[in-house]
């Protein structure tokens, strides 16, 4: 007997298997709830993120858009669906809004966090633009229209789905004394009231956000306290609470005098800052990464998430998350197995000693790789092992500088790995005791030892520095 299939069945028959495969592999999903005033909105009035940044960034994430109208809680999208994370309304000046959601799904599908069994990571973000902590109360239109928002948004997955956290980033526009003094209560008041609207009565864990200045300026209340003070105080005393700062990080420069609003690359920062926050919280595997404290000195564990300071042992990065700073404090010693610099916020890392004579870098067998950005090594440093150097394009690696060189001290061997446009600078206080391996040849290094100019001399297979 001879079957025959039209190719019009056939692709039904495929169709239906692919769609099976999808729902089979899409059975789990970790929810994260975001709610807040403009930042948490996205209000990027004048500065969105660039294409380039969106496309560098863009991850597989969830994303509901409940997001509402201060005043009444309407939703400004009318047919809200489950979609790949992406700018959404309201518009500002023709701009689709953008807050910390897009950042988080970036960050979380970058380290595999809940992804790597197949789980989904899940936004359902309501925020609104503008308004006192009071919008978020029991009888408010924003709080309603965030808990019908949730639940339609969790009846609409399919397969099992767990809310994990609640991400909150609201607190600049509160200024009289309720609204200040009662910023925790409130905000735990919120997280334990939508905890208990979800199918399990409870949301485990929240991150809450450092809430914006205007202009530098903050309402207090009577007794000097301000929100956002208030609100980090409760978290440091919470083990289910996360903090993330904020204020380290850009705002828009035209297009809204409010002195308030964030621009595009931070809202990614913010949402990346989150990320750690819960993986954190959650016990989530992460190597040591720059954390997003800029005042905390390097060699401390305050600089590095979750306290986890990298060892001799260990490779240390800067991501997008890290924080914004124009030099690195070292007060005595940095040592680590290698360094990433992976597109940071700030664009530069610079090293430098604290206390001038007490501090070095130690760099062991991994080395350093820049995806992409800049270090600057304005310490003494020592290399304890054959290593590696990768440098991307346009990127650049300087250990000292022509005014302050600096001693780059170790008899190992260098391999230096530079992409066309990138920089090798060395400002060496003497001639170092180091091979190096040049795949390419480097005309535009950048060498003087003792203010002397110097340069690559082949010796066999490798090459050392010597004096002109």
């Amino acid at each position: 007997m001879n079957i025959r299939f039209s190719n019009k069945l056939m692709c039904g028959v495929l169709t239906a298997i692919l769609s099976g495969m999808s729902a089979a592999m899409a059975q789990s999903h970790h929810v994260y709830i975001l709610t807040g005033q403009s930042n948490s909105l996205g209000a990027v009035k004048g500065t969105p993120a660039t294409t380039e940044q969106l496309e560098r960034y863009k991850s597989e994430g969830l994303l509901w858009n409940g997001n509402m109208v201060r005043e009444t809680g309407e939703k400004f999208e009318k047919k809200p669906r489950w979609t790949t994370v992406a700018p959404q309304l309201p518009k500002y000046t023709g701009s689709l809004c953008m807050g910390p959601e897009y950042g988080f799904c970036s960050m979380m599908q970058r380290h595999d966090w809940h992804t790597s069994k197949g789980d989904d990571v899940a936004v359902i973000k309501a925020s609104l633009d503008g308004g006192s902590n009071s919008y978020w109360l029991p009888d408010a239109p924003g709080y309603k229209s965030l808990s019908s928002t949730v639940k339609i948004a969790m009846d609409s997955l399919k397969g099992h789905s767990q809310l994990h956290a609640l991400l909150y980033l609201q607190g600049e526009s509160n200024s009289t004394e309720e609204e200040i003094t009662q910023a925790p209560a409130r905000f735990l008041s919120l997280l334990t009231r939508l905890g208990k609207e979800t199918k399990k009565g409870i949301i485990k864990l929240a991150v809450v956000g450092e809430c914006a200045t205007w202009d530098g300026k903050e309402s207090k209340n009577a007794a000097g306290d301000t929100t956002a003070k208030l609100l980090e105080d409760m978290a440091s005393k919470k083990k289910n609470v996360g903090w993330v700062r904020t204020r380290d990080l850009t705002k828009i420069k035209s297009g809204d005098s409010m002195g308030v609003h964030y621009d595009g690359i931070s809202q990614i920062t913010i949402g990346a800052r989150y990320a750690y926050a819960v993986a954190v919280l959650e016990k989530l595997p992460f190597s040591p990464t720059r954390s997003d404290d800029p005042q905390a000195v390097l060699d401390s564990p305050a600089a590095w998430w979750g306290g986890k300071a990298p060892s001799r042992e260990q490779t240390a990065t800067w991501d997008i998350a890290a924080a914004n700073v124009a030099y690195e404090k070292v007060s005595r010693a940095f040592s680590v197995a290698g360094i990433v610099v992976d597109d940071p916020f700030s664009g530069q890392i610079r090293l430098f000693a604290s206390v001038e004579g007490k501090a070095r870098a130690s760099i062991g067998a991994k080395g350093v790789i820049l995806k992409r950005g800049d270090i600057f090594f304005q310490l003494p440093m020592e290399v304890a092992e054959d290593q590696t150097w990768k440098l991307a394009e346009g990127c650049i690696l300087a250990i000292g500088s022509a005014n302050e060189p600096v001693s780059l001290d170790g008899t190992v061997c260098i391999s230096v790995h530079a992409a066309p446009g990138s920089s090798l600078r060395l400002h060496l206080t003497k001639l170092p005791q180091t091979r190096w391996a040049l795949p390419t040849p480097l005309p535009d290094a950048q060498i003087t030892v003792d203010g002397r100019p110097a340069k690559f001399t082949k010796q066999g297979e490798f090459y050392t520095i010597s004096e002109n």
